[in-house]
Parts: structure tokens; C-alpha cells; sequence
């Protein structure tokens, strides 16, 4: 996965353990064709190292695997969790240079964290219990179909990008990586959270209870009647059922989400031909029920960041639009709010939703309690490549408000200055 999301042909993942590197997994690549003068020194040092351009002078310039020219850039991060080395993620590139994009970067810290939590995991649990089986099984069967739809994605992409280029507008492309960028973070920590969901599960607790009985079984009547916990049997299995009830509803409801990204990663692609093509998709639509929909789509972001979200829904206006560019503007509206508010406590991160239609017209505002915008960049706020953030590409703002404009809206966002917040108003045509 992460060799697909950095854009690279040579992937390899290292695991730390008694003085030594151990190759866990390999992409692309021989372990004797692996930088290990890179991969000591990142090691060593705990710091990351990024070789935009190989055929440039750096410091590893002497490694035989280097000097080979067949890689054109290279990444390598250290997996830490509490202070402590877990292993590397080591990713290369043999097409172009400076392939490893801030934004990619990004996203592979992310997925870093994500791995270096799963190797802990991993590293206690040496043993998976067999009545846990049937629910891996089914979490494995999620995670390859999401792979294998991120696969498709990928090569969707990269026919858009043809094409795009073919009819001088590269830009489209641009903003499906942007936009797709937005869902497949929450996709990936739905997963997680999914793995997590089965780590934990009570599964386990049926194992240990056959464990108990199993000394009885020619006399479960004796143990039922003269073993102290024998009466206590009944309840504590009542209560088990009950539990796993619950955790397969959980299981289900997350399955269900991930499901809602991907078909909504999908949609994107739609929106961003029709883009091209200048079209619409027009479709009677719920505009509550969108507001909801991309709230349950940020929703496992929000809530990692700490983000209380406060619902105003004062109206359920209906009208006829292309549903998912709407969706698609409001998933960048909230990003970017989260993204406003990532630098305050967790206590003062507020965001809140409203929604209410006067006349012909809906108006949706997403309002955060963030850093707030300067005098010097409103007139530049949608304006192509303009960011405040040190990692954004500029795309959000201006994509989403081009979005509203075919639909014959507007986008429009206002502060009261630095440190006092913003809100993003939508205007959508109810005729």
C-alpha cells in the first residue's frame, strides 16, 4: 500500500530486533540491491532521509546500490513508537526525480504511524488465537478489496492524467489527487480502526470458557450443579452473546463505512470526467442528508484530532444538483477546518455545521474555531496554488469553488482576523 500511494517501484520494510535490521517484506527489489548504508545511518540516527535527485551529490553517493543509477529518488522512515526504534520503511523510485512530494510525504507519515502501531501489535500478540480466525479472515477480505479498488483508482488516474494533459488541462488531475487524497485518509484509519475492533475482540473470552469446560465434558452436569462457578454460567454466557452482538454490529458499521469511501473515491473520478467534459450529473438530492454524509466521511479524521462538532440543521431543503460535487466541496470545507484548528487544545478545537434555505437559495456554513485568515490573503483565497500550509498544494478552495459556480452557487468564506476562526458559506440554487 505504501508503495503504491508514494508513487514508488522499490519498496522494502525492515524490522528492528536484537542489534540488527531483519527484511520483513519486499516490493520491487532484491534485499542484496538495498541501500545499507542508508538503511544503517537511518538506524543509527532515528531521522528520515530523502534523496530527491540520486543523480545530484548526497552523502550516500558511494552506497553500490546507488551508484548503479537505477534509482532516481529515494525515501527511507524510521518506524518509532514511544522513543523506541520499531523498524523502516524504505521506498524508491526508478522513473523520476523528486518524486516524494511534501503531500506524499504526508501521507506516508501517516501510514508510518499506522505501521509502527501494527508492528507493536504485532510483536505482543506472537499468537493469534484460532476463535479469532473467522473474524481476520473477514477484515483481511475488506482490507485486499480495498487495495484492490485503490489499485483500480490508481489506474483510473493515470488515464485521467492522460487525457488531461492531451486536452492541455492537467489541472483536472491535479484535483482528483487532491480530492481523493481528502476520503482515502479516512478510508485508511477506518481500516485501522476496523484491525483495532479485532485485536480487541471478545472472541477470545469464548475460547477461554471452552478451556474451562473442557475437563467436564463427560460431567458437565456435575460441574453445572458442584463447581462454585458452575450457577454462574448461564449469566456470564448471556452477557458473552451479548457482547459479541455488539461487536458484530460495530464490525458491521465499519465495514459499512468503508464501503461509503470507496464508492465515494469512485464518484469523484465520475465528477472529474464530467469536469472534463463540461458536464453535469444532476440528481434530486437531500442536502441534510449530504452535510451528514460528509461528516460520517471525516468523521474518524475529526475524532483523532480531538474536533467536538455541533450540528445546526435547521432546515431539509431538497434540490436537483450534482450531489457529489457538493459532497466533494464540503469534504474540503471540513478538512480544511480540522486543518485550521490542528495547532489549538484539544478542548478548543470546535467546529460546527449549519444548514438553512431562505427563498430559492440553500446556505451550508462550516465554522471552526481555528487560526482565522489575515487581511493580506482574502483576495487570494481561491485564487490557483495559494496555501497557508506548509504541506498543501492549493487546490481545495479553488476546485471547490469552481464546483459551486457550475452549479450556479457560490463559495464564500470570511474571519474576523487571525485567531479568531472562519466560516466557509456554500450557496446552492433550491430551483
Amino acid at each position: 500500500m505504501a508503495t503504491g500511494n508514494a508513487g514508488a517501484q522499490h519498496g522494502a520494510l525492515l524490522l528492528a530486533g536484537g542489534g540488527k535490521l531483519t527484511v520483513a517484506a519486499l516490493s520491487g527489489v532484491g534485499e542484496e540491491d538495498l541501500p545499507w548504508s542508508l538503511l544503517s545511518y537511518v538506524e543509527r540516527t532515528g531521522e528520515h532521509v530523502l534523496i530527491d535527485d540520486t543523480a545530484l551529490p548526497h552523502p550516500f553517493s558511494s552506497d553500490a546500490s546507488l551508484e548503479r543509477g537505477r534509482l532516481r529518488s529515494v525515501l527511507c522512515l524510521p518506524l518509532v513508537r514511544q522513543q523506541k526504534l520499531q523498524g523502516l520503511l524504505y521506498l524508491g523510485n526508478t522513473l523520476c526525480a523528486h518524486t516524494f512530494t511534501p503531500a506524499r510525504l504526508s501521507l506516508l507519515g501517516q501510514l508510518a504511524a499506522q505501521a509502527t502501531t501494527s508492528l507493536e501489535n504485532a510483536r505482543r500478540h506472537a499468537k493469534v488465537q484460532r476463535a479469532e480466525a473467522a473474524l481476520r479472515g473477514a477484515n483481511d477480505a475488506l482490507t485486499q478489496r480495498l487495495e484492490e479498488q485503490g489499485w483500480q483508482l490508481k489506474q483510473a488516474q493515470s488515464r485521467l492524467v492522460d487525457a488531461a494533459r492531451e486536452a492541455g488541462t492537467a489541472k483536472v488531475a491535479a484535483s482528483v489527487f487532491h480530492n481523493l487524497g481528502n476520503v482515502l485518509t479516512s478510508a485508511v484509519l477506518n481500516a485501522h480502526m476496523l484491525r483495532e475492533k479485532v485485536d480487541t475482540s471478545r472472541m477470545v473470552r469464548l475460547k477461554q470458557l471452552l478451556g474451562l469446560l473442557e475437563p467436564y465434558q463427560g460431567d458437565l452436569v456435575g460441574f453445572l450443579t458442584r463447581d462454585p462457578r458452575g450457577p454462574q454460567l448461564a449469566n456470564y454466557l448471556s452477557g458473552l452473546a451479548e457482547e459479541l452482538l455488539n461487536e458484530h454490529a460495530s464490525m458491521k458499521e465499519s465495514a459499512g463505512k468503508l464501503k461509503q469511501h470507496l464508492d465515494h473515491m469512485r464518484a469523484i473520478l465520475q465528477v472529474q470526467q464530467a469536469y472534463a467534459r463540461n458536464t453535469l450529473l444532476p440528481e434530486e438530492c437531500d442536502l441534510a442528508e449530504l452535510v451528514e454524509d460528509a461528516l460520517s466521511i471525516q468523521l474518524p479524521a475529526l475524532q483523532r484530532h480531538g474536533v467536538t462538532i455541533t450540528r445546526e440543521l435547521r432546515a431539509q431543503p431538497r434540490a436537483r444538483l450534482d450531489k457529489h460535487r457538493v459532497l466533494q466541496i464540503l469534504i474540503n470545507l471540513i478538512t480544511n477546518a480540522r486543518n485550521a484548528m490542528s495547532e489549538l487544545p484539544e478542548a478548543h478545537r470546535l467546529l460546527r455545521v449549519r444548514l438553512d434555505a431562505e427563498g430559492s437559495t440553500a446556505r451550508i456554513q462550516v465554522v471552526d474555531s481555528g487560526k482565522g485568515i489575515a487581511e493580506e490573503h482574502r483576495e487570494r483565497l481561491f485564487s490557483q496554488g495559494f496555501t497557508t500550509r506548509e504541506d498543501g498544494q492549493g487546490l481545495g478552495l479553488y476546485s471547490s469553488s469552481l464546483a459551486a459556480r457550475s452549479m450556479g452557487g457560490r463559495l464564500t468564506l470570511a474571519s474576523e482576523g487571525p485567531g479568531k476562526g472562519a466560516t466557509a458559506t456554500l450557496e446552492l440554487p433550491l430551483a
